[in-house]
């Protein structure tokens, strides 16, 4: 493991998890020059141990393959079910910067994938049983007609695939701000452990739904926001659809069923209403709340230039953040900002791509440390 650039703490006391996953590793003839790389990824399979599938997870890793491909220009990186990866061709000579997050990203939709078995569509019968289209072949209509299909939860595959590369690799999630905000906020509310079975499971899809469920919802109103919540997480696949839900007002929802209180004076949860609304856009308007949204919310270029002071003032390093409002997420239970940026060094001027973590004191609204992490090391070593 030492050899591969692990440490015992990534290993996570897990040592029979990592041999396992070194053979199939090493056997694979068809992930090329990215086989190291592909090692950086183990922290995140022994912190998910337990969703492991031995029979099928290895198998998978011995024969992923990975390729360079004229993608399309709005796709860095892609991951399929027949197991292959494809990295954007121009990445390299054009952004290579971009090579560490875009590689561990579709590596953890390939995780998602298949750590836990074949990840499919899930129905949910009268008993609240977990069926996969297998099981369920040769049900009648009238016994088909009793179960749940549920819908496609892509507010959890991209955005969940951008918060494990920011948790494990960058400290700074990139793409998929919207969708990222979103589901770090239920992180928040639900806690890590269910995001991390959330994630991982093969039954992802009813998981969410039954979020949903607990707190109230219908199979037609969940319906209503699972179209919502696929529009936040990938508008260039799923239209904005006409009956769509206020993002904030199932936020708070789940907030009001799973952790009670007054949602309006918990200020993490605030800073997640702030931070999805970004800078003078207007979804808030949807909500039921809306007259409280919209006055915490950040509407004029003044608030966001006092705001934009928090992130970059007294910091020895020249910061130009890629996303000046940068983006919120969880790790070990911890709200963070983080944003990729073009960094000037204070002594030479040198400047660097770089990923930002800020630590942040949520109940003054002030910054408390900040990490910066060079970017040009990961793309030396590995790319």
């Amino acid at each position: 493991a030492k050899a591969h650039g692990l440490t015992e703490e990534d290993l996570g006391g897990e040592y029979e998890v990592f041999l396992k996953f070194q053979q199939a590793l090493e056997e694979n003839t068809t992930v090329g020059e990215y086989k190291e790389f592909i090692y950086r990824i183990f922290p995140v399979i022994a912190y998910a141990s337990e969703y492991v599938d031995d029979s099928y997870f290895f198998q998978r890793v011995s024969s992923l393959s990975i390729t360079k491909d004229e993608l399309e220009d709005s796709i860095n990186g892609q991951y399929n079910s027949e197991n292959n990866l494809y990295l954007k061709t121009s990445l390299f000579e054009n952004d290579p910067d971009r090579l560490p997050d875009v590689l561990f990203h579709e590596l953890m939709h390939f995780l998602d994938y298949n750590i836990n078995g074949v990840k499919t569509c899930v129905y949910i019968d009268e008993n609240g049983k977990h069926l996969s289209p297998a099981e369920v072949a040769y049900f009648t209509d009238e016994e088909m007609d009793k179960l749940i299909a549920c819908p496609e939860s892509l507010i959890v595959t991209e955005p969940g695939a951008e918060i494990y590369t920011a948790k494990f690799l960058t400290g700074a999630p990139y793409a998929y701000k919207d969708g990222v905000t979103f589901l770090s906020c239920i992180e928040y509310i639900m806690g890590e452990e269910y995001m991390k079975k959330l994630f991982f499971s093969w039954d992802t899809d009813a998981l969410f739904e039954e979020l949903f469920m607990e707190a109230g919802y219908t199979h037609q109103e969940y319906m209503k926001a699972s179209r919502t919540l696929n529009n936040l997480a990938r508008s260039d696949l799923y239209s904005f659809p006409e009956d769509a839900a206020s993002p904030e007002d199932l936020l708070i929802d789940l907030y009001t069923h799973y952790k009670g209180g007054n949602w309006k004076e918990d200020k993490k949860f605030l800073s997640f209403l702030k931070n999805f609304n970004g800078i003078g856009l207007e979804g808030w308007r949807r909500s039921k709340n809306a007259e409280f949204i919209g006055g915490i919310v950040y509407q004029t270029w003044e608030q966001f230039e006092k705001l934009e002071k928090l992130f970059t003032d007294d910091i020895p390093e020249t910061l130009d953040l890629d996303h000046p409002y940068p983006t919120l997420f969880m790790r070990d239970g911890e709200m963070l900002f983080g944003s990729m940026a073009t960094v000037a060094d204070p002594a030479g001027g040198e400047k660097y791509r770089a990923y930002v973590t800020y630590e942040w004191d949520f109940e003054n609204d002030i910054r408390t440390g900040y990490t910066i992490q060079r970017i040009d090391g990961y793309v030396e070593k590995y790319f």
